[in-house]
């Protein structure tokens, strides 16, 4: 905990993180002038369902993988740059409580970044008005569904972070997460049950019948037979293993 929280107190020198907070807020500011500019006759926007959907899939289909990306291999550089990882370990820290205090910032962030988003969907809704559907259960869904996908792409990204401690560099994860972002771009219908980014969408599709919706336009398919306990299986799966590389990895390297 005191790693973690000495982490988190970083966050104030950190340019990284106060960019992305302020692209966040702009991302929010973005849903409440769609809430208040398109009209409820619109298919687009005449339930809360589309404008939260909207926002949560703005935030989690490009936004939060590469800043998470980003922000994980700025986590894990700036220690070789400032040169303190060798402070830190005659401490002593050991090397797997380094590693999981890094991913758990890394959540703290992407969970944090989700609820700041949620916050502007209820904001939208609030002042725009006029949504039928504006109630105590819609936000409820759209708060599990903001929960979800702060929790869930950290795990997906878990690969991501390995390469962000085995390399002593920015240029191959943040390279990397753009190469996984791609295939889930082009086909995330195929995907799901075996790339993580791609089998968040068989869960999120059974949060809410506006997830659904958001989901099977997403991916461009009618979403039947993909099993979110599959879905989670493999993300867990393929997390559990890229967690074991990095511990391997971070004990192997030294400094």
């Amino acid at each position: 905990m005191t790693i973690i929280v000495t982490e988190i107190r970083k966050w104030k020198r950190n340019k990284t993180v106060w960019a992305i907070l302020f692209l966040t807020v702009l991302l929010g500011v973005f849903a409440v002038e769609r809430a208040c500019h398109i009209s409820r006759n619109s298919p687009l926007m005449d339930s809360f369902g589309d404008l939260y959907t909207l926002a949560f899939k703005s935030l989690t289909s490009l936004f939060l993988p590469i800043v998470l990306g980003i922000f994980s291999t700025t986590l894990f550089f700036d220690e070789h740059k400032n040169d303190t990882l060798k402070a830190l370990l005659i401490i002593p820290v050991s090397k797997a409580q380094l590693y999981f205090s890094k991913v758990t910032v890394v959540t703290l962030l992407s969970a944090g970044l989700s609820l700041l988003t949620f916050t502007f969907c209820i904001a939208g809704g609030l002042i725009a008005g006029g949504f039928p559907d504006f109630n105590v259960e819609t936000v409820m869904q759209a708060g599990l569904l903001f929960i979800a996908g702060g929790l869930l792409v950290p795990i997906a990204l878990l690969p991501i972070i390995f390469l962000a401690a085995l390399s002593k560099g920015y240029i191959l994860p943040i390279g990397a997460t753009l190469l996984c972002l791609t295939p889930v771009i082009i086909a995330p219908s195929v995907l799901m049950g075996i790339h993580p980014l791609a089998s968040m969408l068989g869960i999120y599709a059974y949060i809410s019948d506006a997830a659904l919706e958001m989901v099977e336009t997403w991916a461009y398919m009618k979403i039947t037979t993909v099993s979110p306990v599959s879905c989670m299986l493999s993300m867990l799966l393929i997390g559990a293993f890229s967690a074991a590389l990095s511990l391997v990895a971070l004990q192997n390297q030294s400094y």
